[in-house]
């Protein structure tokens, strides 16, 4: 790495890779670069590996180097060595890494992207990713599985618009859509992107983007497709107040989920995959803000009916429930 960029390792030692050794030390021809760097440390977190991709940066002395760049996953031996923190859960073990530096990459990117002078599309690409980095966090730092099953999960809630949602969950899909050459169908009212609801984000986005992508996994590839359709049904009540019931359905063709994923999702304490376990506790927080889920298998395909009542444009510091 010294050679490669000229920087002695004692100065760059705790700097962050993205925005301070690289967007910093080692500048980037413009943002683009740099978004372009951090989507392949995005894909690489999410468990998408990235193989020689075209990399290229000024080193110390201002000279262009051009390089590949490969962004592999750790392996269950690198998070042996320490930098993991084990949850215990009626013997279900899961690993998480307390290395928050990519992370913390993402946000000061980020931070610096904002700062310049984008158009509304790069905007909302930016917000996406925005959204999808603080869903990473909260997973990370509340992994606590006891506190889901007894209901004690501490609900992070606020106002923002059901169309953020829509395209953080959606991204989370399109590498495996495009992957498997799935087309994906999107049945979603223009208006419903502009309601805002009051809840928590991130686990509402969490709990969609696996419902999702599970359909994405089990759609047949040849003349495969996912259709997602989403229908507000606004309510007036008593006191004045609005609520608004999303109703959110996630299909596809064919025979659908295995029957042992489906016996996990409704499943408390044993579950045979690991996907079935994601499914379980996404269908126990869902439960824990007022929603519910049905999995429902029909001749020539098979979908998530998923339903949550939000009230719209509530004061967060009168709501503390």
């Amino acid at each position: 790495m010294e050679k490669l960029t000229g920087w002695p390792s004692g100065e760059v030692i705790g700097k962050l890779l993205v925005g301070e050794i690289f967007g910093s030390c080692c500048r980037l021809k413009g943002p683009d670069a740099l978004t372009k760097f951090m989507i392949v440390l995005h894909n690489a977190i999410g468990g998408q590996e990235t193989d020689k991709f075209p990399f290229a940066f000024f080193d110390k002395n201002g000279k262009y180097v051009q390089a590949l760049l490969t962004a592999n996953t750790r392996s269950k031996m690198d998070e042996a060595a320490g930098k993991e923190v084990l949850c215990q859960n009626e013997g279900i073990g899961l690993y998480l890494s307390r290395d928050q530096k990519p992370l913390s990459g993402i946000r000061f990117t980020n931070s610096l992207l904002e700062m310049t002078d984008l158009n509304d599309d790069q905007k909302q690409f930016l917000e996406t990713s925005a959204s999808c980095e603080k869903q990473m966090l909260k997973i990370i730092k509340d992994a606590n599985l006891h506190s889901i099953d007894d209901g004690s999960l501490v609900l992070d809630k606020s106002v923002f618009p059901v169309g953020s949602v829509i395209n953080a969950v959606v991204s989370q899909v399109m590498i495996l859509l495009r992957e498997r050459g799935l087309q994906l169908i999107r049945d979603i009212p223009e208006e419903i992107k502009e309601i805002s609801v009051y809840g928590d984000q991130f686990r509402i986005q969490q709990v969609l983007a696996d419902f999702l992508l599970n359909m994405v996994r089990c759609a047949p590839s040849e003349n495969g497709w996912v259709e997602i359709q989403v229908r507000p049904n606004l309510k007036q009540n008593p006191d004045g107040t609005e609520t608004v019931l999303l109703l959110f359905r996630f299909a596809c063709p064919g025979e659908g989920l295995a029957p042992e994923l489906v016996q996990d999702m409704f499943h408390n304490s044993r579950w045979a995959t690991e996907e079935g376990l994601g499914l379980s506790i996404c269908r126990k927080i869902l439960k824990l803000m007022g929603g519910d889920v049905q999995y429902i298998r029909e001749s020539e395909r098979c979908f998530f009916l998923i339903a949550l009542e939000l009230p719209t444009s509530q004061k967060s510091g009168s709501r503390d429930d």
